[in-house]
């Protein structure tokens, strides 16, 4: 009890001691009025700007309805497909806010180059009266930031720059605009911007940033976040003091990851149009090859109405040959994937797609194009040592050894199956003795006409559905909410100024009082001691 009464007449003691002090508060309370106002006229109209948009899976198109025959449902145990268009969120959502956008989109709106009037934090976009621009060169090799100081007077343009890690500062004097600048390698060219500032005195600030700088700092406040994990819509949100800005910016950076998806598109759309085409040659001179034999031995044996012959036996061996057609076209088609998986050309590329194959999450192939898919693109926004890339390279090196296996043993399967069915047309051919010789060998010709025929139809099937994915034009992301303006702007806020003269009304006069008794309890005590 004694404890609590102390405590209270030691805080009465305190309050009493600065309310002695009133009108020092009062006076602190009066002068922080002047940055409270300062504050909210200095300090420029910040607004917020949000976007939202939803990323599309780029489906592979589908134009099975071309009537094929029994090719149609070739190698349906093989997952050949070089990439369902599925998409990763999270990896799509890296690429958006990787620096290589950020990049793009800087220097098509030129944002990297800052505009304001002295003693101003309000960066001018649009409205400046002047125009600083710069070639391909100096851009890409900018590594420093330069700040020029313009004067326009009297037809006198008077320029400072000055860059700070090149220790540069050089001044020029022009009588006319445009007028071209050059420091060192970089090269920057001065002009009006409309033709009404030529008629005007005016100063003004221009700060040149490396875009990389740019983009670095942009990233960290361009928010880019996911709804939730089960949807593909993506909220995009910024801050800029310019209402044209901050919409230009957000409906840049869409556009410019629209246009990078399409290139990227091209790019897989061309290997896979050059692997076609390779093929589809060499399947056209094996069938040459064939359809010459096939005329060479009809010239030979004089055979005009053999077809009509020949129908009534195929009805006997109809089962046998389709299954057999159906498993040599398999077997060659297991030789093509072994072809190109073996070739070290290809070992760290995925594997493309000549047939339309559908087997879902399942397949070996289909895994393993998809982690190398996924690499690709952890690449594009990191680089070789990256250990999430490392970790990526590993997982696509397993699977690819999973596809050797994978093709081995379908190898096997095949070639028994071959046995099997040619093991049963011998059985049946044995028991048509009567049928000559030359109406086999017919039948063989016939029978690889049909594989090669097959094989040709659907290479032109995926070359065409390549040629439809290019053709549509299909953004990746799919403006759902375009940018708009928050109705209420982030700062000034007349909130914080309020806050801010309560601080400062506090804790400046209490700083002071507690600083000034430390100060003469402090003397005392040095000349105590001194006597």
């Amino acid at each position: 009890m004694e404890n609590k009464d102390k405590e209270n007449v030691s805080l009465e003691t305190i309050l009493i001691k600065y309310l002695r002090h009133w009108k020092l508060f009062l006076i602190v309370f009066a002068l922080s009025f002047i940055p409270a106002i300062l504050y909210l006229k200095i300090f420029p109209r910040t607004y917020k700007f949000e976007a939202s948009i939803l990323l599309q899976d780029e489906k592979e198109s589908s134009i099975s309805g071309i009537g094929m025959g029994e090719a149609a449902s070739l190698m349906k145990s093989f997952g050949m497909g070089v990439g369902d268009g599925s998409l990763n969120l999270d990896d799509e959502m890296e690429i958006l806010a990787s620096k290589r956008i950020f990049r793009a989109m800087i220097h098509d709106l030129g944002i990297n180059i800052s505009y304001s009037e002295p003693f101003s934090l309000y960066k001018m976009y649009q409205e400046a009266p002047l125009r600083l621009t710069t070639d391909s060169a100096t851009m890409a090799n900018l590594q420093d930031e330069f700040r020029f100081t313009v004067s326009v007077s009297q037809n006198l343009i008077k320029v400072n720059v000055k860059s700070w890690l090149d220790k540069v500062s050089e001044n020029f004097t022009f009588t006319s605009l445009p007028a071209t600048i050059k420091i060192d390698r970089n090269t920057f060219t001065l002009d009006f911007d409309h033709d009404g500032a030529q008629k005007k005195d005016f100063k003004l600030k221009i700060t040149v940033f490396p875009p990389g700088w740019m983009a670095e700092k942009l990233i960290k406040q361009v928010e880019i976040e996911d709804i939730s994990k089960s949807s593909n819509v993506i909220y995009l949100a910024c801050s800029d003091h310019s209402r044209q800005r901050g919409i230009d910016m957000l409906n840049t950076l869409i556009r410019v990851y629209n246009e990078d998806s399409e290139i990227y598109k091209h790019g897989e759309a061309d290997k896979v149009m050059d692997y076609v085409d390779g093929r589809i040659a060499g399947v056209m001179t094996e069938l040459d090859k064939v359809e010459s034999n096939l005329q060479d031995f009809k010239k030979k044996n004089d055979m005009t109405l053999l077809e009509a012959d020949v129908s009534l036996y195929g009805e006997l061996f109809k089962d046998i040959k389709l299954a057999l057609t159906e498993a040599e076209m398999q077997a060659y088609s297991i030789d093509l994937l072994d072809e190109y998986v073996k070739n070290p050309e290809n070992h760290n590329k995925a594997i493309p797609s000549v047939f339309s194959v559908d087997e879902g999450e399942k397949g070996v192939i289909t895994l393993y194009n998809k982690a190398v898919v996924s690499s690709e693109k952890l690449l594009l926004s990191s680089n070789e040592r990256n250990d999430l890339y490392l970790q990526s390279r590993r997982e696509a090196d397993v699977l690819r050894e999973s596809v050797h296996t994978m093709i081995g043993n379908a190898r096997m399967s095949i070639t028994k199956q071959l046995n099997e069915l040619k093991s049963q047309e011998k059985q049946l051919m044995d028991k048509f003795k009567t049928i000559p010789d030359n109406e086999r060998e017919y039948l063989g010709f016939i029978r690889d006409q049909e594989i090669f025929n097959g094989i040709y139809l659907l290479m032109l099937q995926k070359r065409e559905e390549t040629i439809f994915s290019l053709g549509r034009k299909l953004d990746r992301a799919r403006v759902i909410e375009p940018p708009y303006i928050l109705k209420k702007p982030l700062g000034p806020r007349k909130l914080f100024a309020g806050i801010g003269i309560i601080v400062f009304t506090l804790v400046i006069p209490i700083g002071f009082l507690f600083a000034k008794d430390l100060f003469i309890s402090l003397k005392k005590e040095y000349r105590r001691n001194e006597n």
